[in-house]
């Protein structure tokens, strides 16, 4: 069960790499956006199946709020609101602007974040 967790994790933290590696060298901009676009639907597909495996996992398991699954969760909804602060972002960014330089930067920052998350919860969660 735990297997079934551990890889859309994965997946997710690979998904986040991609983007910062495509955000870094796709110059046009209308691709990019599209791009984004379209991967929001993978990052939601997967974090869905985080959130659905690790709340399975609780009850089947009979696991109490320990740190490490209160960090979890937490990471869950840091993940989340940066997620849908950069496709808010996105959404509304005009390719072709001088603008979208701005936003382009926004978004490394916010898939930044995003993999510092991954990092430190993959990194602290055996410890715990």
């Amino acid at each position: 069960m735990l297997q079934l967790h551990i890889w859309p994790i994965v997946g997710l933290a690979l998904l986040v790499l991609l983007d910062i590696v495509v955000i870094l060298r796709q110059s046009d901009d209308r691709k990019l956006k599209k791009y984004l676009r379209i991967q929001a639907i993978a990052w939601t597909t997967l974090m869905s199946m985080i959130a659905f495996t690790g709340a399975t996992i609780m009850a089947f398991m009979h696991l109490d709020f320990t740190v490490k699954i209160v960090l979890m969760i937490v990471a869950a909804v840091a993940l989340s609101s940066l997620e849908l602060r950069r496709h808010y972002l996105v959404r509304d960014a005009r390719p072709g602007n001088e603008c979208f330089a701005e936003v382009r930067k926004k978004a490394l920052r916010y898939y930044l974040y995003q993999a510092a998350w991954l990092l430190m919860i993959g990194g602290l969660a055996p410890q715990l």
